[in-house]
């Protein structure tokens, strides 16, 4: 019995637009997909943002808190 599987990543392109030519120059989503793909990139850009902060020094919430009140105080 074959089975599918659904490919995570894949756009599923509801329609092209093509030049003269034949060459794709646009494609049309459903709106469904569309939002997929959204929530696509922005788990992207999470990921990026964590890639981004892993090597940076670990500090506690509190010192955390006590240098953003002091630069809170310094800018009055």
């Amino acid at each position: 019995m074959p089975t599918t599987q659904k490919q995570a990543g894949v756009v599923k392109v509801k329609q092209y637009v093509t030049d003269v030519k034949g060459h794709k120059k646009t494609a049309i989503l459903d709106m469904k997909e569309l939002e997929r793909v959204q929530e696509l990139l922005e788990d992207l850009a999470d990921l990026k943002a964590i890639e981004d902060r892993v090597c940076e020094k670990e500090e506690s919430y509190e010192a955390y808190s006590r240098r953003g009140k002091m630069l809170d105080a310094s800018q009055i």
